[in-house]
């Protein structure tokens, strides 16, 4: 038969047998995750192939406990569905790491307006632009009405100077409105000499806030003024951190000079994380079941694998025991064998991932406190100096 594959029919089978017998006897929404877990064993399969899938599948099992949610927010991370932890194949796969940390915007968010405005709200006709009018929207927290104003300013002004400054906030009120792609394009399209530096700077931190780290480091590669050095030093710095390669952020941020942020960065090389071996964990729990895990700090989940690894190979030695009176045919001694078998190499790759998640885990603690002390060192732009050339008659006043 065209397509046919015995191993994906069977494990199909296996998995409809478990949702119509096992499943109904453990009740509604047992399951602690989404996708269920015979979900979840069914993408395994049909995505990773017939064997890494059904280990995947007996490693979710045995995770799937009561004890599981004492983990949510550290190892499962993201929107809970109906009461359920997300928990994708994805973030299983043992020679590939789970998808990377969000990007951090640049900007000190505060409670303005970040949806786009509606157009059939603005005015039939808008009153002249002004650059103190939108400086008002921007302070307010109307970012997008004040990013518009701000775009009118740039392209009505005769001032070199004020058409700089509007561009830029413009960017700048795109990006703390969260629009990272018009910020990015507001930024790129100034052109005007005055703004040189600056616009490169203003797409490197909209490139930063969309986590394309390597964006970033190519714009700040192509600013010379010496104002932004510093920053621009800094925030490549930064990006190196969000990679978690923490001996090259640290080698950056030796250079920028004694304010104790940068002092405090430039240690951080990432030799004090406290990381477990992959291949420890792995051993321990091939040794006993639950070890490894209890190792890499889930005790829940290594007493789980334990329980049942050892609940179901003392069935299948009860049976094998006492096997010419009870089993003759030795049909249950090899189906409960089968499944010690498959839990016991579920347990000990399941060993082998929380190692991993407890490295990501404490990795991603290390980036929260360099986080916290990037945030000390002040990478936002002042764009006021560019106003300092226009005539007072002519300029407005700007913000503080």
């Amino acid at each position: 038969m065209a397509g046919y594959d015995a191993l994906s029919v069977f494990s199909e089978w296996m998995i409809g047998g478990y949702k119509a017998v096992l499943s109904p006897l453990q009740g509604s929404n047992v399951c602690n995750f989404h996708p269920t877990c015979s979900q979840f064993a069914r993408g395994a399969i049909r995505s990773r192939g017939f064997l890494p899938g059904v280990l995947i599948g007996a490693d979710r099992l045995m995770r799937c406990n009561t004890l599981a949610w004492s983990y949510y927010d550290t190892h499962y991370r993201g929107d809970v569905v109906g009461g359920r932890m997300p928990d994708p194949v994805e973030n299983h796969i043992a020679w590939r790491p789970p998808p990377g940390e969000p990007g951090l915007v640049l900007v000190a968010q505060s409670e303005g307006t970040k949806t786009k405005p509606d157009a059939s709200s603005a005015p039939r006709h808008p009153p002249a632009p002004s650059l103190g009018f939108a400086d008002h929207l921007y302070s307010s927290g109307d970012y997008y009405q004040a990013a518009g104003e701000y775009l009118r300013v740039r392209f009505t002004s005769d001032s070199s100077g004020i058409g700089s400054y509007a561009g830029l906030m413009a960017g700048e009120s795109y990006l703390r409105a969260g629009d990272l792609a018009q910020a990015r394009h507001a930024f790129a399209d100034l052109s005007a000499p005055a703004a040189q530096g600056l616009t490169q700077y203003g797409v490197a931190r909209a490139d930063f806030a969309a986590a394309d780290y390597v964006g970033t480091r190519a714009a700040l590669g192509s600013i010379t003024s010496p104002v932004l050095g510093r920053q621009a030093k800094a925030l490549e710095g930064w990006t190196y951190f969000r990679q978690h390669r923490f001996a090259e952020g640290a080698s950056t941020l030796g250079a920028l000079g004694t304010d104790e942020p940068s002092l405090q960065l430039a240690t951080m090389d990432g030799h004090d994380i406290r990381r477990r071996s992959r291949l420890v964990s792995t051993l321990f729990s091939v040794i006993v079941p639950g070890a490894g895990q209890l190792y890499s700090g889930r005790a829940g989940d290594g007493a789980y694998s334990f329980l049942t690894v050892a609940g179901t190979g003392l069935v299948t030695l009860w049976y094998a025991a006492d096997l010419a009176h009870r089993d003759r045919t030795g049909v249950k001694v090899s189906i409960f064998g089968a499944i010690t078998a498959l839990f016991y190499a579920g347990n000990v790759y399941g060993a082998n991932i929380a190692a991993r998640d407890h490295n990501l885990l404490q990795e991603r603690r290390y980036v929260q406190r360099a986080d916290s002390l990037f945030e000390l060192m002040s990478l936002e732009p002042d764009y006021r100096p560019l106003l300092d050339s226009v005539p007072p008659d002519i300029a407005p006043p700007v913000r503080e």
